[in-house]
């Protein structure tokens, strides 16, 4: 198999990776690109974008921890408690801030919307009344926790499968076509709050992540013929691929089957061939981890938890509605705004409120 060994720099990070978060977190922003002259929101770009970040933490996962998983050194309730407090900390903020502003706006969410949103557990309740509300992108970290939850099962489940038998494929097999076929059933106006959401159903995607690590562990150690090929094609290919798979998924409809499944078959190895490709000469690779995008992978988090408040207070220097061309200038600075604001919650909150928290409270 291609070369898959993980070339770090200082911040021990894939460096591809790092700047990868950040494209497919701008894919994100995309799709709430919103107004009445811009009316067709691009959900293509959410959509993949929550399926790369949910396979990329099942890969991240697996190779930062997977070998304590299988030495028995593991603790899911300090791995836990440590990621719990670099997220929630910065949620709760931008919900008593957003709170704040549609009170001003005069939005209104009742009690349910409320806590739900706050303890992050939106994502479990199959309606569309409690799923997007207040700070609405939340609800990922709701499903991002129960991922932290069961991992250390669900990796050393996985990594204990022989997939050589015939008997996991064949339940492979029908457990897709039984998925594909349920998805196809679903209401569209019930598809959000269940198939894209619901973190049961999301764990397909982090098990996927799980499984592409076990396929590079298994390229460092192995040759893999069927794979080779396909990592060592240029990225740029793999740019085009996923353009193919933009248009496979307007053919779709508003359809169940492509807010999730449609990107199982392309992102583990777009994830994989992004590894192999750090530190290469492949344009596309030195492009992601130049310093510029470096930077911005590094405030990619917080830039996804703000620019909906970004969003928002923009809107009220920019009309909006009287001309498109003050629609797109809107998503512009939109977007700046989001990136400073981002830099300086980093800085500024996310970090020192992090050393405060691990000195007096996580240090083991």
């Amino acid at each position: 198999m291609n070369d898959l060994t993980l070339k770090k720099d200082n911040t021990n990070r894939i460096r591809t990776l790092q700047g990868a978060r950040f494209l497919f977190v701008a894919f994100i922003y995309l799709s709430h690109c919103v107004t009445p002259n811009v009316s067709t929101p691009f959900d293509f770009g959410g959509d993949i974008g929550v399926s790369f970040f949910f396979i990329l933490s099942g890969f991240v996962m697996s190779w930062g921890y997977g070998p304590s998983v299988s030495r028995g050194e593991f603790s899911t309730r300090s791995y836990f408690w440590h990621h719990f407090w670099r997220l929630y900390p910065l949620h709760v903020l931008l919900f008593a801030l957003m709170l704040a502003l549609d009170s001003r706006l005069g939005y209104k969410y009742d009690l349910v919307q409320t806590l739900s949103t706050l303890f992050l557990v939106q994502s479990w309740i199959p309606s569309n009344h409690t799923l997007y509300n207040i700070n609405a992108v939340s609800w990922f970290l709701c499903d991002t926790l129960f991922f932290y939850l069961i991992f250390k099962q669900l990796y050393a489940w996985l990594m204990s499968i022989d997939i050589r038998r015939h008997r996991y494929s064949y339940a492979l097999l029908a457990f897709v076509s039984v998925y594909l076929i349920a998805a196809s059933l679903v209401p569209a106006d019930m598809t959000n709050c269940t198939l894209y959401a619901n973190p049961l159903l999301r764990t397909i995607d982090f098990a996927i992540g799980i499984m592409a690590y076990r396929l590079y562990k298994w390229g460092t150690t192995a040759s893999c013929p069927t794979a080779t090929p396909l990592l060592n094609l240029p990225l740029a290919v793999y740019v085009l691929a996923g353009f193919v798979f933009y248009l496979i998924y307007q053919c779709l409809g508003y359809n169940g089957c492509r807010c999730a499944a449609l990107f199982w078959p392309f992102m583990p190895l777009f994830i994989l061939k992004l590894v192999s490709a750090d530190g290469s000469n492949d344009p596309v690779a030195r492009l992601l981890a130049c310093r510029p995008m470096l930077w911005l992978g590094g405030i990619s988090f917080e830039f996804f938890m703000v620019h909906l408040f970004a969003m928002r207070l923009t809107q009220h220097f920019i009309p909006l509605g009287d001309n498109v061309l003050y629609d797109y200038m809107y998503f512009a600075v939109a977007f700046v705004v989001a990136v400073v604001m981002a830099w300086l919650l980093h800085i500024g909150f996310v970090k020192p409120v992090g050393n405060v928290i691990n000195r007096l409270f996580l240090r083991s």
